[in-house]
């Protein structure tokens, strides 16, 4: 295991990391609209979709995602020249990130965006833009989740962060302020979906007026079965339970602390009681086998949570740790899905922090951030101590999100609709157009519906 060379002011650069180390294998695979040319199928195109009613879908969302992420991610793990499972993805565009009301987008109005196909303003989840934050509702917007439910698909969310979180919330909850987490809470145990898994049992617990022992019983009163840990989530077996997974109490930890706690609760001197948290990749999997059993058709949202928080914090080894682990989760999926029935998207909700990529001759090659704390704080407080602290332009108690466009990748049935520049709310309709059989109006992708 490689740590980044020691720098008292400047990161420099590994190609190997602590937590994520290789590649996870991938199975390549477009399924483009219409005709498939001859030779085709050598080249990794799948035949035409057989019936609309199969269709499939995934979407995967890394919280803070820009441009520079994925390079950095991509020289820790293979170097310049190496390739991650994104890269492999055969369609890519831009997209436009911005609010309603601002250039730079919250989490909240991205994933607003991208879950019911109109921009919003940031801080309100599932309205649209004549919300006030805070203050009092918008027009309520539904989401692709409930309208997929609508049509008989199986809908899952999944995600590193607390499942009241902005970005997963907007896919089932209208609220107009995104800090109202217990109330978020209320409205996912009212969700018509077949598994929520991530982190957040404290909100929970809030929102139920009950203490962890009573957790269990509430919710499944509310038709959940509830689990706590990655052994609980591998027992399900009954088809028919919903299933809420709560792995911590706050959001699911850091990936390097992640791995440490699997390695504690799998050592034969284990204490009683430790328990392994599921990964990202463990949960996406397990949710696409649950959610396809039978062969029907499902649509699956898929949040890496966490190189967001990890950038607010320019915590740079953390954040490459936390987009391969991401990357990891895409390459997973995959390999277990049809291309010719799966569209598969992945992309960022923002970028945060301004992450750049340069070179000095004294010091190799260099991650900065235009915002942040910085090295001017605690690093025991950084998974990686502070060698995870990365240099900042401007220094800021906590980075901010910046306005920078982030990539969409492209993968399966329908995948060859994205190229060029697109809205965020392109996500809506693209997953939309594919669900329901048909080829998506070029216009809603490149113009948003506000």
């Amino acid at each position: 295991m490689r740590r980044l060379p020691r720098h008292p002011l400047l990161l420099g650069f590994c190609l190997l990391l602590s937590a994520a180390a290789c590649l996870a294998p991938r199975a390549a695979g477009i399924a483009p609209s219409g005709t498939v040319p001859s030779g085709a199928a050598q080249a990794g195109v799948a035949p035409a979709v057989r019936n609309p009613l199969d269709r499939s879908a995934v979407l995967f969302i890394a919280d803070g995602l820009g441009p520079a992420y994925v390079t950095a991610t991509r020289m820790a793990r293979g170097g310049e020249d190496g390739v991650l499972n994104l890269d492999s993805m055969p369609y890519t565009a831009i997209v436009r990130t911005y609010a309603f009301d601002d250039p730079v987008t919250d989490s909240a109005a991205a994933a607003t965006a991208m879950a019911c196909g109109r921009k919003t303003v940031n801080g309100v989840l599932g309205q649209d833009s004549t919300a006030v934050y805070g203050q009092h509702d918008g027009r309520p917007l539904e989401s692709i989740t409930t309208w997929a439910r609508r049509r008989g698909l199986r809908v899952g969310i999944v995600t590193t962060a607390r499942v009241t979180h902005a970005t997963p919330a907007a896919f089932y909850a209208s609220h107009n302020d995104r800090d109202l987490e217990e109330a978020i809470a209320r409205q996912a145990l009212g969700a018509d979906l077949d598994l929520l898994l991530g982190g957040g049992r404290e909100m929970f617990r809030r929102t139920l007026e009950i203490g962890e022992a009573n957790l269990e019983k509430r919710v499944a009163e509310r038709g959940w079965r509830l689990v706590t840990d990655a052994a609980g989530l591998e027992a399900v077996a009954a088809p028919e339970d919903r299933v809420l997974g709560l792995f911590a109490d706050d959001h699911m930890p850091y990936e390097p602390e992640r791995v440490k706690m699997e390695a504690a609760a799998a050592a034969p001197a284990a204490r009683r009681g430790s328990a392994a948290v599921p990964s990202l990749t463990v949960m996406t999997v397990w949710s696409i086998g649950r959610l396809s059993q039978g062969g029907r058709p499902f649509l699956l949202v898929v949040e890496g949570g966490r190189p967001d928080h990890a950038a607010h914090e320019n915590w740079a080894l953390t954040l490459i740790d936390e987009v391969a682990a991401f990357d990891d989760a895409v390459g997973a999926a995959l390999g277990r899905l049809d291309p010719a029935t799966t569209l598969v998207l992945a992309t960022g909700d923002h970028e945060t922090g301004g992450l750049a990529i340069s070179s000095r001759k004294d010091s190799g090659t260099v991650l900065t951030f235009a915002t942040g704390p910085g090295t001017k704080q605690k690093a025991e407080r950084a998974p990686h101590s502070w060698s995870d602290l990365a240099p900042t332009s401007l220094h800021d108690p906590h980075g901010e999100h910046t306005a920078v466009d982030v990539p969409l990748y492209a993968w399966g049935a329908g995948a060859d609709q994205v190229h060029g520049t697109l809205e965020n709310t392109a996500v809506f309709y693209l997953l939309r157009a594919h669900l329901e059989g048909k080829t998506p109006d070029r216009d809603s992708l490149v113009h948003a519906a506000r």
